[in-house]
């Protein structure tokens, strides 16, 4: 990843499970400093060309705004969006946790220069939300919130690593001591 200066060099298989297996490696600040970089290839490149969908290739749009010439040019493709299941599953920390959603798996990893973050699901049950906010980067608080649905349970797992808490249907806010991840640089 250093090598290529953070731009994703995974090929169409290995793109869904990059950002994974570096949680899995204990390296989830790589996967933030990859989700965020902005050169082609990667996944703000589009965005900073004007995307408001997923591309088929990283360079359907050259740099000059114009249409790659070459075969493989949809502007509406997922395949290479399979990073929105981490975002869910790990930046925000939405999950299911048992078949049909009746048990979530809330675990929200902050990191990059994110402040924020939140996702929402309707399951079976209803509305699921889980989402996270630094109060106050002086004072070093994170603010967790969910929304559990009706006839469901939730396991809450916190960034600081204190055993996880148990709870019901209904929204509930958890604030927490918080002490920013380092940012990755290219060095």
């Amino acid at each position: 990843m250093r090598r290529a200066s953070f731009r994703i060099a995974t090929g169409f298989a290995g793109t869904p499970l990059i950002c994974d297996a570096l949680c899995a490696a204990g390296e989830p600040q790589l996967a933030y400093r990859m989700l965020l970089e902005k050169d082609c290839p990667s996944w703000l490149y589009p965005v900073t060309m004007g995307a408001t969908t997923i591309w088929e290739r990283w360079d359907s749009m050259l740099p000059d705004g114009s249409v790659n010439p070459g075969e493989m040019t949809s502007f509406n493709h997922y395949a290479l969006g399979a990073v929105a299941d981490w975002l869910h599953r790990t930046v925000a920390g939405l999950a299911a946790a048992g078949p049909g959603w009746r048990r979530l798996r809330i675990a929200p990893v902050p990191g990059g220069d994110l402040t924020w973050a939140k996702a929402a699901h309707l399951t079976p049950y209803g509305r699921a939300e889980a989402g996270w906010r630094v109060e106050e980067p002086g004072e070093r608080v994170l603010v967790i919130e969910v929304l559990i649905p009706p006839s469901t349970r939730a396991e809450v797992h916190f960034p600081s690593g204190e055993p996880p808490q148990e709870i019901g249907p209904g929204r509930h806010t958890f604030r927490r001591g918080w002490t920013p991840p380092a940012t990755v640089t290219i060095s």
